[in-house]
């Protein structure tokens, strides 16, 4: 809800957080409702605007979208025309709030204004999620420090639906301001922190039991939309949107899903671990994966995978290996790997629900638990490919992801790799470096994921679900590459 005179409030494309560089203080008892943006001119016509919404039901409706963009003065307009009854509505009752839109976009102002008129910062019914979580999920800084400060009651160790807290949302960030502060908030104490990291028992498959906390199985379709790729050819990926053309030898593979179990992420307080066998971050399912997945499920990818053999490097929940062996059953041999015990559980647990829930045979994918530092665990075979998605997250791990790569692949074998394209990657941009132009891999192609990797990977098509479960897939860009390896005089 826009004056047309008013410059300041962002379009219905504008997905800035510009808000974010506002330095509003947080430390007063009493929360301060923000000045206007707008003149008083500009105001009074937003004002007139949001009179003209006949129903409360409209009005809530457009309470939720003004919040979603960060157009603070609309948000005051329609609390001042409809009251504060309508702060805490939800689209569908879902249960996600104003809050939750303007918190997961970043915008501080809004945020702030919404909070001195009483909004409750309250789970979402799908998912779990507070305000919190996608504040933390997406680095919002100031955005946190303003529910920390103000949220009576708030607590950063609060899990959703998948086991995932605030908390475990910051570290997988990775953004150290945003850990900092959930980590200083006085329910963040040791003792909880430790006493968060219990496991509970559950029941899985019937009356087997295990130790590992209760997940939720997604079910994906790379080709639920019928459309493929056919304009992307073996050896070149182009930026173009894929055909809406649908072979007639497709026809079965549109039919085919994948099932894959995410557990939540253990041990809030450092989810990445001491050494890398506490690494559990693996037990959830991340967006570069999907991307990943769509990539190998893709028809341009179907002939690369003929008889060859296949590494995945941190598989986690195995979703990029399982989709090879789902949409290429003509595929050698392929290898899910990682080195968490509750990972390499989980990996197998995923194998045996696929095996189990379709047509495809999955007897060529295997489960290793793999040790990049100790080449015993490796396979006893060179790979004709190896892929892997978003490996990096620090810089000292380059060198050894590199020789790993370098030793286990063939001579002329392939390295595709899938990683976002904006946002910090400590070492990133040091891995792509040194793998084009050490002399040892040549990079045969990158290019922008195509904006259908990014869609809805759900085989409901429920978009409200992808939207909770993996809210960064369609704002993140990602980059995929293919790296050969150049084949040396006395290369074995």
């Amino acid at each position: 809800m826009k004056s047309n005179n008013d410059p300041t409030t962002a379009t219905k494309n504008d997905t800035s957080t510009d808000d974010d560089n506002h330095n509003q203080s947080t430390t007063t008892a009493i929360l301060e409702v923000p000045a206007k943006e707008c003149t008083d001119t500009e105001y009074n016509e937003l004002l007139q605007l949001a009179s003209t919404i006949g129903t409360v039901e409209e009005a809530k409706l457009e309470l939720l979208e003004c919040a979603r963009y960060g157009e603070m003065d609309s948000v005051r307009a329609l609390l001042e025309t409809h009251s504060n009854s309508i702060i805490n509505c939800s689209k569908n009752d879902d249960g996600v709030t104003a809050l939750h839109k303007a918190s997961a976009n970043g915008h501080t102002l809004t945020v702030q204004l919404l909070l001195a008129h009483g909004a409750h910062c309250t789970a979402n019914a799908s998912g779990g999620n507070t305000p919190l979580h996608w504040a933390a999920a997406n680095s919002h800084d100031s955005v946190i420090a303003l529910l920390l400060q103000h949220v009576p009651n708030i607590d950063v160790l609060t899990k959703n639906e998948f086991g995932k807290s605030a908390l475990t949302e910051g570290f997988t960030s990775q953004n150290t301001k945003s850990i900092t502060l959930l980590l200083e908030h006085d329910s963040a104490s040791e003792e909880r922190l430790i006493d968060g990291a219990a496991t509970t028992t559950t029941t899985v498959n019937n009356n087997e039991s295990s130790n590992a906390n209760l997940g939720i199985i997604h079910e994906f379709d790379f080709l639920r939309d019928g459309r493929n790729d056919t304009n992307m050819t073996q050896n070149k990926l182009t930026n173009e949107e894929p055909t809406n053309t649908v072979e007639e030898d497709t026809t079965k593979e549109t039919k085919k899903t994948l099932s894959i179990r995410e557990l939540p992420i253990t041990n809030a307080d450092n989810p990445f671990g001491e050494v890398p066998m506490d690494d559990t971050t693996g037990l959830g399912i991340w967006c570069a994966s999907i991307v990943m997945a769509r990539w190998m499920a893709s028809l341009s990818c179907k002939l690369l995978f003929e008889q060859k053999s296949v590494l995945e490097l941190g598989s986690g929940c195995g979703l990029p290996g399982l989709a090879i062996a789902l949409y290429n059953p003509n595929v050698k041999s392929i290898y899910v790997t990682d080195l968490n015990p509750k990972t390499i559980e989980n990996l197998q647990y995923n194998i045996q629900l696929n095996s189990n829930s379709t047509n495809t045979s999955f007897d060529q994918i295997k489960a290793l638990s793999m040790d990049w530092g100790d080449e015993s665990t490796w396979p006893n075979e060179k790979l004709d490919c190896i892929i892997g998605s978003d490996l990096i997250y620090q810089k000292s791990i380059v060198p050894l992801l590199k020789q790993t790569i370098l030793k286990l692949l063939k001579k002329r074998g392939s390295f595709y790799y899938v990683c976002p394209c904006d946002g910090p990657r400590d070492g990133l941009q040091e891995f792509i470096t040194t793998m084009k132009e050490d002399g040892l891999f040549q990079c045969n192609s990158e290019s922008n994921a195509p904006e259908l990797y990014r869609t809805n990977p759900l085989h409901s098509g429920n978009d409200e679900d992808a939207l909770v479960h993996f809210h960064e897939l369609p704002v993140t860009n990602y980059t995929l590459y293919e790296f050969q390896r150049i084949a040396k005089d006395d290369d074995n």
